[in-house]
C-alpha cells in the first residue's frame, strides 16, 4: 500500500494538536474550536478518506488504515508528537493510533466516542447504513434528532437545512457506508489499560449514539483520564456556547 494523500490545513504556532473528524463531517467541523485555539496551538485539521477533500482511493478502509494515513501526514509534517482530538469516528480513531502509536502521543481528548462496536451501536451502524443506502439525504434527516436536541434543531431549522444542501453537494456515500463498515469491525477494548498518556473525555449526557455509558466505561478503563459530561446536549457537543467552554476546557487541559 503506497502512501495516500489527504487534504488537510495547519494553522497557528506551538504544540500541535491534531483534529479528526467523524463519520460523514470533514475539517470544517473543527473551525469553531480551532479559532479558539490556534493563537497558542499549532492546528491540523484533516480530512478523512472519502470525506472532504479527501479521496476513497481503492484500499480496504478499516480504522487502522485512518490511523496510518493519519501517522503518515505527520511524518510529512515532520512531527514526532501530537496532542489527538477526536470526535465519534475520530475519536474511535484517536484510540487506535495511542494503541498502535503511543511514543507519538502526547494526550487525547475524545468527544462522544467508542472503544468498540457492542450490540447497540451495530444496531446503530446499520441504521446508519440503511438510510445511507436511500441517499445522503435520508441519513442527514435521521442523523440530525439523534445528534442534536430538539430545542437545538428548531431553532437552527434554517441553517441546518443550508448545511444539508451545502453537504449533499460533496458527499460521498460509498465512503461512509465503508466508514460504517470498519466502525462494525473496530474493537481496541481489551488495549485501553494501554495507554498512559493523559486523557480527556467529553460527553453528552443525552447522546443517542455513544451512549454515556460508554464514555463513563472508557473513563474507568483508561487509568489517567478524566470525563466531563454536558447536560445540554446530545452526540455533536459543540452546539452554541458549548464551543467556548469547551476552549476553554481543552486550554486548562493541555496546560497541567
Amino acid at each position: 500500500m503506497g502512501k495516500f494523500e489527504l487534504n488537510y490545513v495547519v494553522e497557528g504556532d506551538g504544540e500541535p494538536l491534531l483534529f479528526i473528524h467523524g463519520l460523514s463531517d470533514n475539517m470544517i467541523y473543527w473551525v469553531a474550536l480551532a479559532a479558539g485555539l490556534k493563537r497558542n496551538y499549532q492546528i491540523i485539521r484533516v480530512d478523512l478518506r472519502g470525506h472532504g477533500g479527501s479521496a476513497l482511493g481503492s484500499d480496504e478502509i478499516t480504522i487502522d488504515l485512518y490511523c496510518d494515513d493519519l501517522k503518515n501526514l505527520l511524518d510529512d509534517l515532520n512531527i514526532c508528537k501530537v496532542n489527538l482530538v477526536g470526535f465519534s469516528l475520530g475519536g474511535a480513531i484517536a484510540l487506535d493510533f495511542a494503541v498502535k502509536y503511543s511514543d507519538m502521543v502526547s494526550s487525547v481528548v475524545l468527544m462522544s466516542t467508542f472503544s468498540r462496536c457492542d450490540d447497540y451501536l451495530k444496531c446503530i451502524f446499520n441504521e446508519f447504513k440503511s438510510n445511507l443506502s436511500k441517499g445522503f439525504g435520508e441519513f442527514y434527516d435521521y442523523m440530525i434528532p439523534k445528534a442534536l436536541c430538539p430545542e437545538v434543531i428548531e431553532k437552527n431549522r434554517d441553517e441546518l437545512e443550508i448545511i444539508k444542501e451545502f453537504a449533499l453537494l460533496n458527499a460521498n456515500v460509498e465512503a461512509y457506508l465503508k466508514a460504517c463498515d470498519a466502525c462494525l469491525r473496530f474493537d481496541v477494548e481489551d488495549r485501553l489499560s494501554e495507554i498512559t498518556q493523559p486523557v480527556l473525555i467529553l460527553a453528552g449526557r443525552y447522546d443517542e449514539i455513544t451512549l454515556l455509558k460508554y464514555q463513563e466505561s472508557l473513563h474507568e478503563m483508561i487509568e489517567n483520564s478524566e470525563l466531563v459530561i454536558f447536560d445540554n446536549v446530545k452526540h455533536n457537543l459543540l452546539v452554541g456556547k458549548n464551543n467556548g467552554v469547551i476552549v476553554d476546557i481543552l486550554n486548562k487541559f493541555y496546560k497541567k
